[in-house]
């Protein structure tokens, strides 16, 4: 598994200062006027009977955590942005472990800079990933990572219904712990793009990528090749998208190279306004710092009041072709909600075929108001993941049963009580642990 070694007891999150960075970017642009801007503030207080996630020796721990959610967008004429964010600050108040910060972020912005000739994009995405996938989640194993993208876009026209886009991007990959997962990316492509109607857009891409592992635990490194049509349509009530084509990688020394065809489909129907269903499927080479890409749309549906989220990402340098089938179905009313997604993955690594693993599970959330300022919530996931060379099977399972009281308009309360459940046919890698919260929120 990950070369990285969990870390001690106390040590704070040393990636949180890249996370800082999407701060700081959001905080530059706040001023302008046009910014739509939603936050709460939260303070929770909780108790967990199995801090640690141990099946032999669990530790009970108080916790207190005060909490900052931001939603922030614009859409101006010189600036394009969209950005979410949580940051907290996890006392431990009975010091199992050392106090730290946690933040989770995801943005993107454009800047105009010459209208439909030159524009400069901004995407930032910070999260708290497990040291080793293998281990529970305790805060022993928990890291920081940030993936910061930034580079031009050249616009061109060819004829009244073709254009020509090229871009250049940068990216710098980074984990708190696991160091070899940190990596340099210079990214150039070349796109021409058919505007078939309004609502349709037929394009021609091509891709050249440079990754460079800056930890000598990392890599090979490798350069990356791609070519693909993609088809996208966006219709009343049906968005579809659609891309086939082929990758070719080139690892340096002796690890040769690996190419094949890609493809990803995915389509979103709104077939009332209450309910909406979407699928996609892709197969397609990716690594973890690619899989780390969250749309903020994604992110902005989370309650206030649920704090930051541990991801499941295997943290490593390795390439690996996935497999993956996605589906969703999400009903809301004033009343009532329901959400519904379950999906499938498998993964086989290009070079360290030891980390091979097929995953499969569901998201599920049902929401009901039995009066006007009332919330009651289920939230729960499953997720079962084989491990082939390893011949391990885990599963992991969360419920948060959840009250919220509309106070105020700004103010209000809400109570959770959370089960964390994992079980693993290896001796003594399964847990149980039960969680109670009660977090104050004001949001603006």
């Amino acid at each position: 598994m990950s070369r990285a070694h969990a870390r001690r007891p106390g040590h704070k999150l040393r990636g949180f200062g890249r996370f800082r960075i999407g701060l700081a970017l959001a905080a530059v642009t706040v001023s302008a006027n046009a910014w739509q801007i939603n936050y709460a503030l939260e303070m929770a207080l909780g108790h967990s009977d199995n801090i640690n996630q141990s099946s032999i020796d669990p530790t009970g721990q108080t916790l207190l955590i005060p909490r900052l959610d931001f939603d922030l967008s614009e859409d101006g004429a010189d600036l394009k942005a969209r950005a979410y964010g949580q940051v907290e600050y996890r006392d431990y108040l009975q010091g199992a472990f050392g106090n730290e910060f946690r933040g989770q972020f995801t943005g993107v912005a454009t800047w105009m800079i010459l209208p439909q000739r030159l524009s400069f994009d901004f995407e930032d995405y910070a999260a708290v990933q497990p040291v080793n996938i293998l281990e529970p989640n305790a805060p022993n194993n928990q890291q920081q990572t940030n993936i910061f993208t930034l580079g031009p876009t050249f616009n061109f026209r060819l004829r009244p219904t073709l254009e020509g886009e090229a871009d250049l991007r940068l990216t710098d990959s980074n984990a708190s712990q696991t160091k070899e997962f940190n990596s340099d990316r210079t990214l150039a492509a070349l796109r021409v793009l058919d505007r078939l109607d309004p609502l349709d857009t037929l394009s021609a891409n091509l891709e050249g990528q440079n990754v460079h592992f800056t930890d000598r635990s990392g890599g090979p490194d490798y350069d990356r090749y791609d070519a693909f049509l993609r088809y996208q349509s966006k219709l009343a009530d049906i968005d579809l998208d659609l891309a086939g084509g082929y990758a070719h990688l080139d690892f340096s020394g002796a690890e040769g190279s690996r190419d094949g065809p890609t493809a990803h489909a995915s389509a979103a129907w709104r077939v009332t306004p209450e309910n909406t269903l979407s699928l996609a499927a892709a197969r397609q080479y990716s690594d973890a710092s690619q899989d780390m890409v969250v749309d903020p749309t994604a992110l902005v549906a989370i309650t206030p009041g649920t704090g930051v989220v541990v991801g499941t990402a295997t943290v490593t340098s390795q390439v690996f072709l996935e497999y993956r089938a996605d589906a969703s179905y999400v009903f809301q009313t004033a009343r009532f909600g329901l959400r519904l997604a379950p999906y499938y993955r498998r993964l086989d690594y290009l070079i360290d075929t030891t980390l091979d693993e097929t995953g499969h599970g569901l998201n599920a959330g049902f929401s009901y108001r039995p009066r006007p300022l009332w919330t009651l919530a289920l939230d729960a996931s499953e997720e079962t993941r084989n491990y082939t060379f390893l011949q391990r099977r885990d599963e992991d399972v969360r419920v948060d049963l959840s009250f919220t009281d509309q106070l105020s308009r700004h103010f209000s309360m809400r109570f959770d009580l959370i089960r964390n459940e994992r079980h693993s046919d290896v001796a003594n890698q399964g847990f149980r642990e039960n969680v109670v919260f009660a977090t104050v929120i004001f949001r603006r």
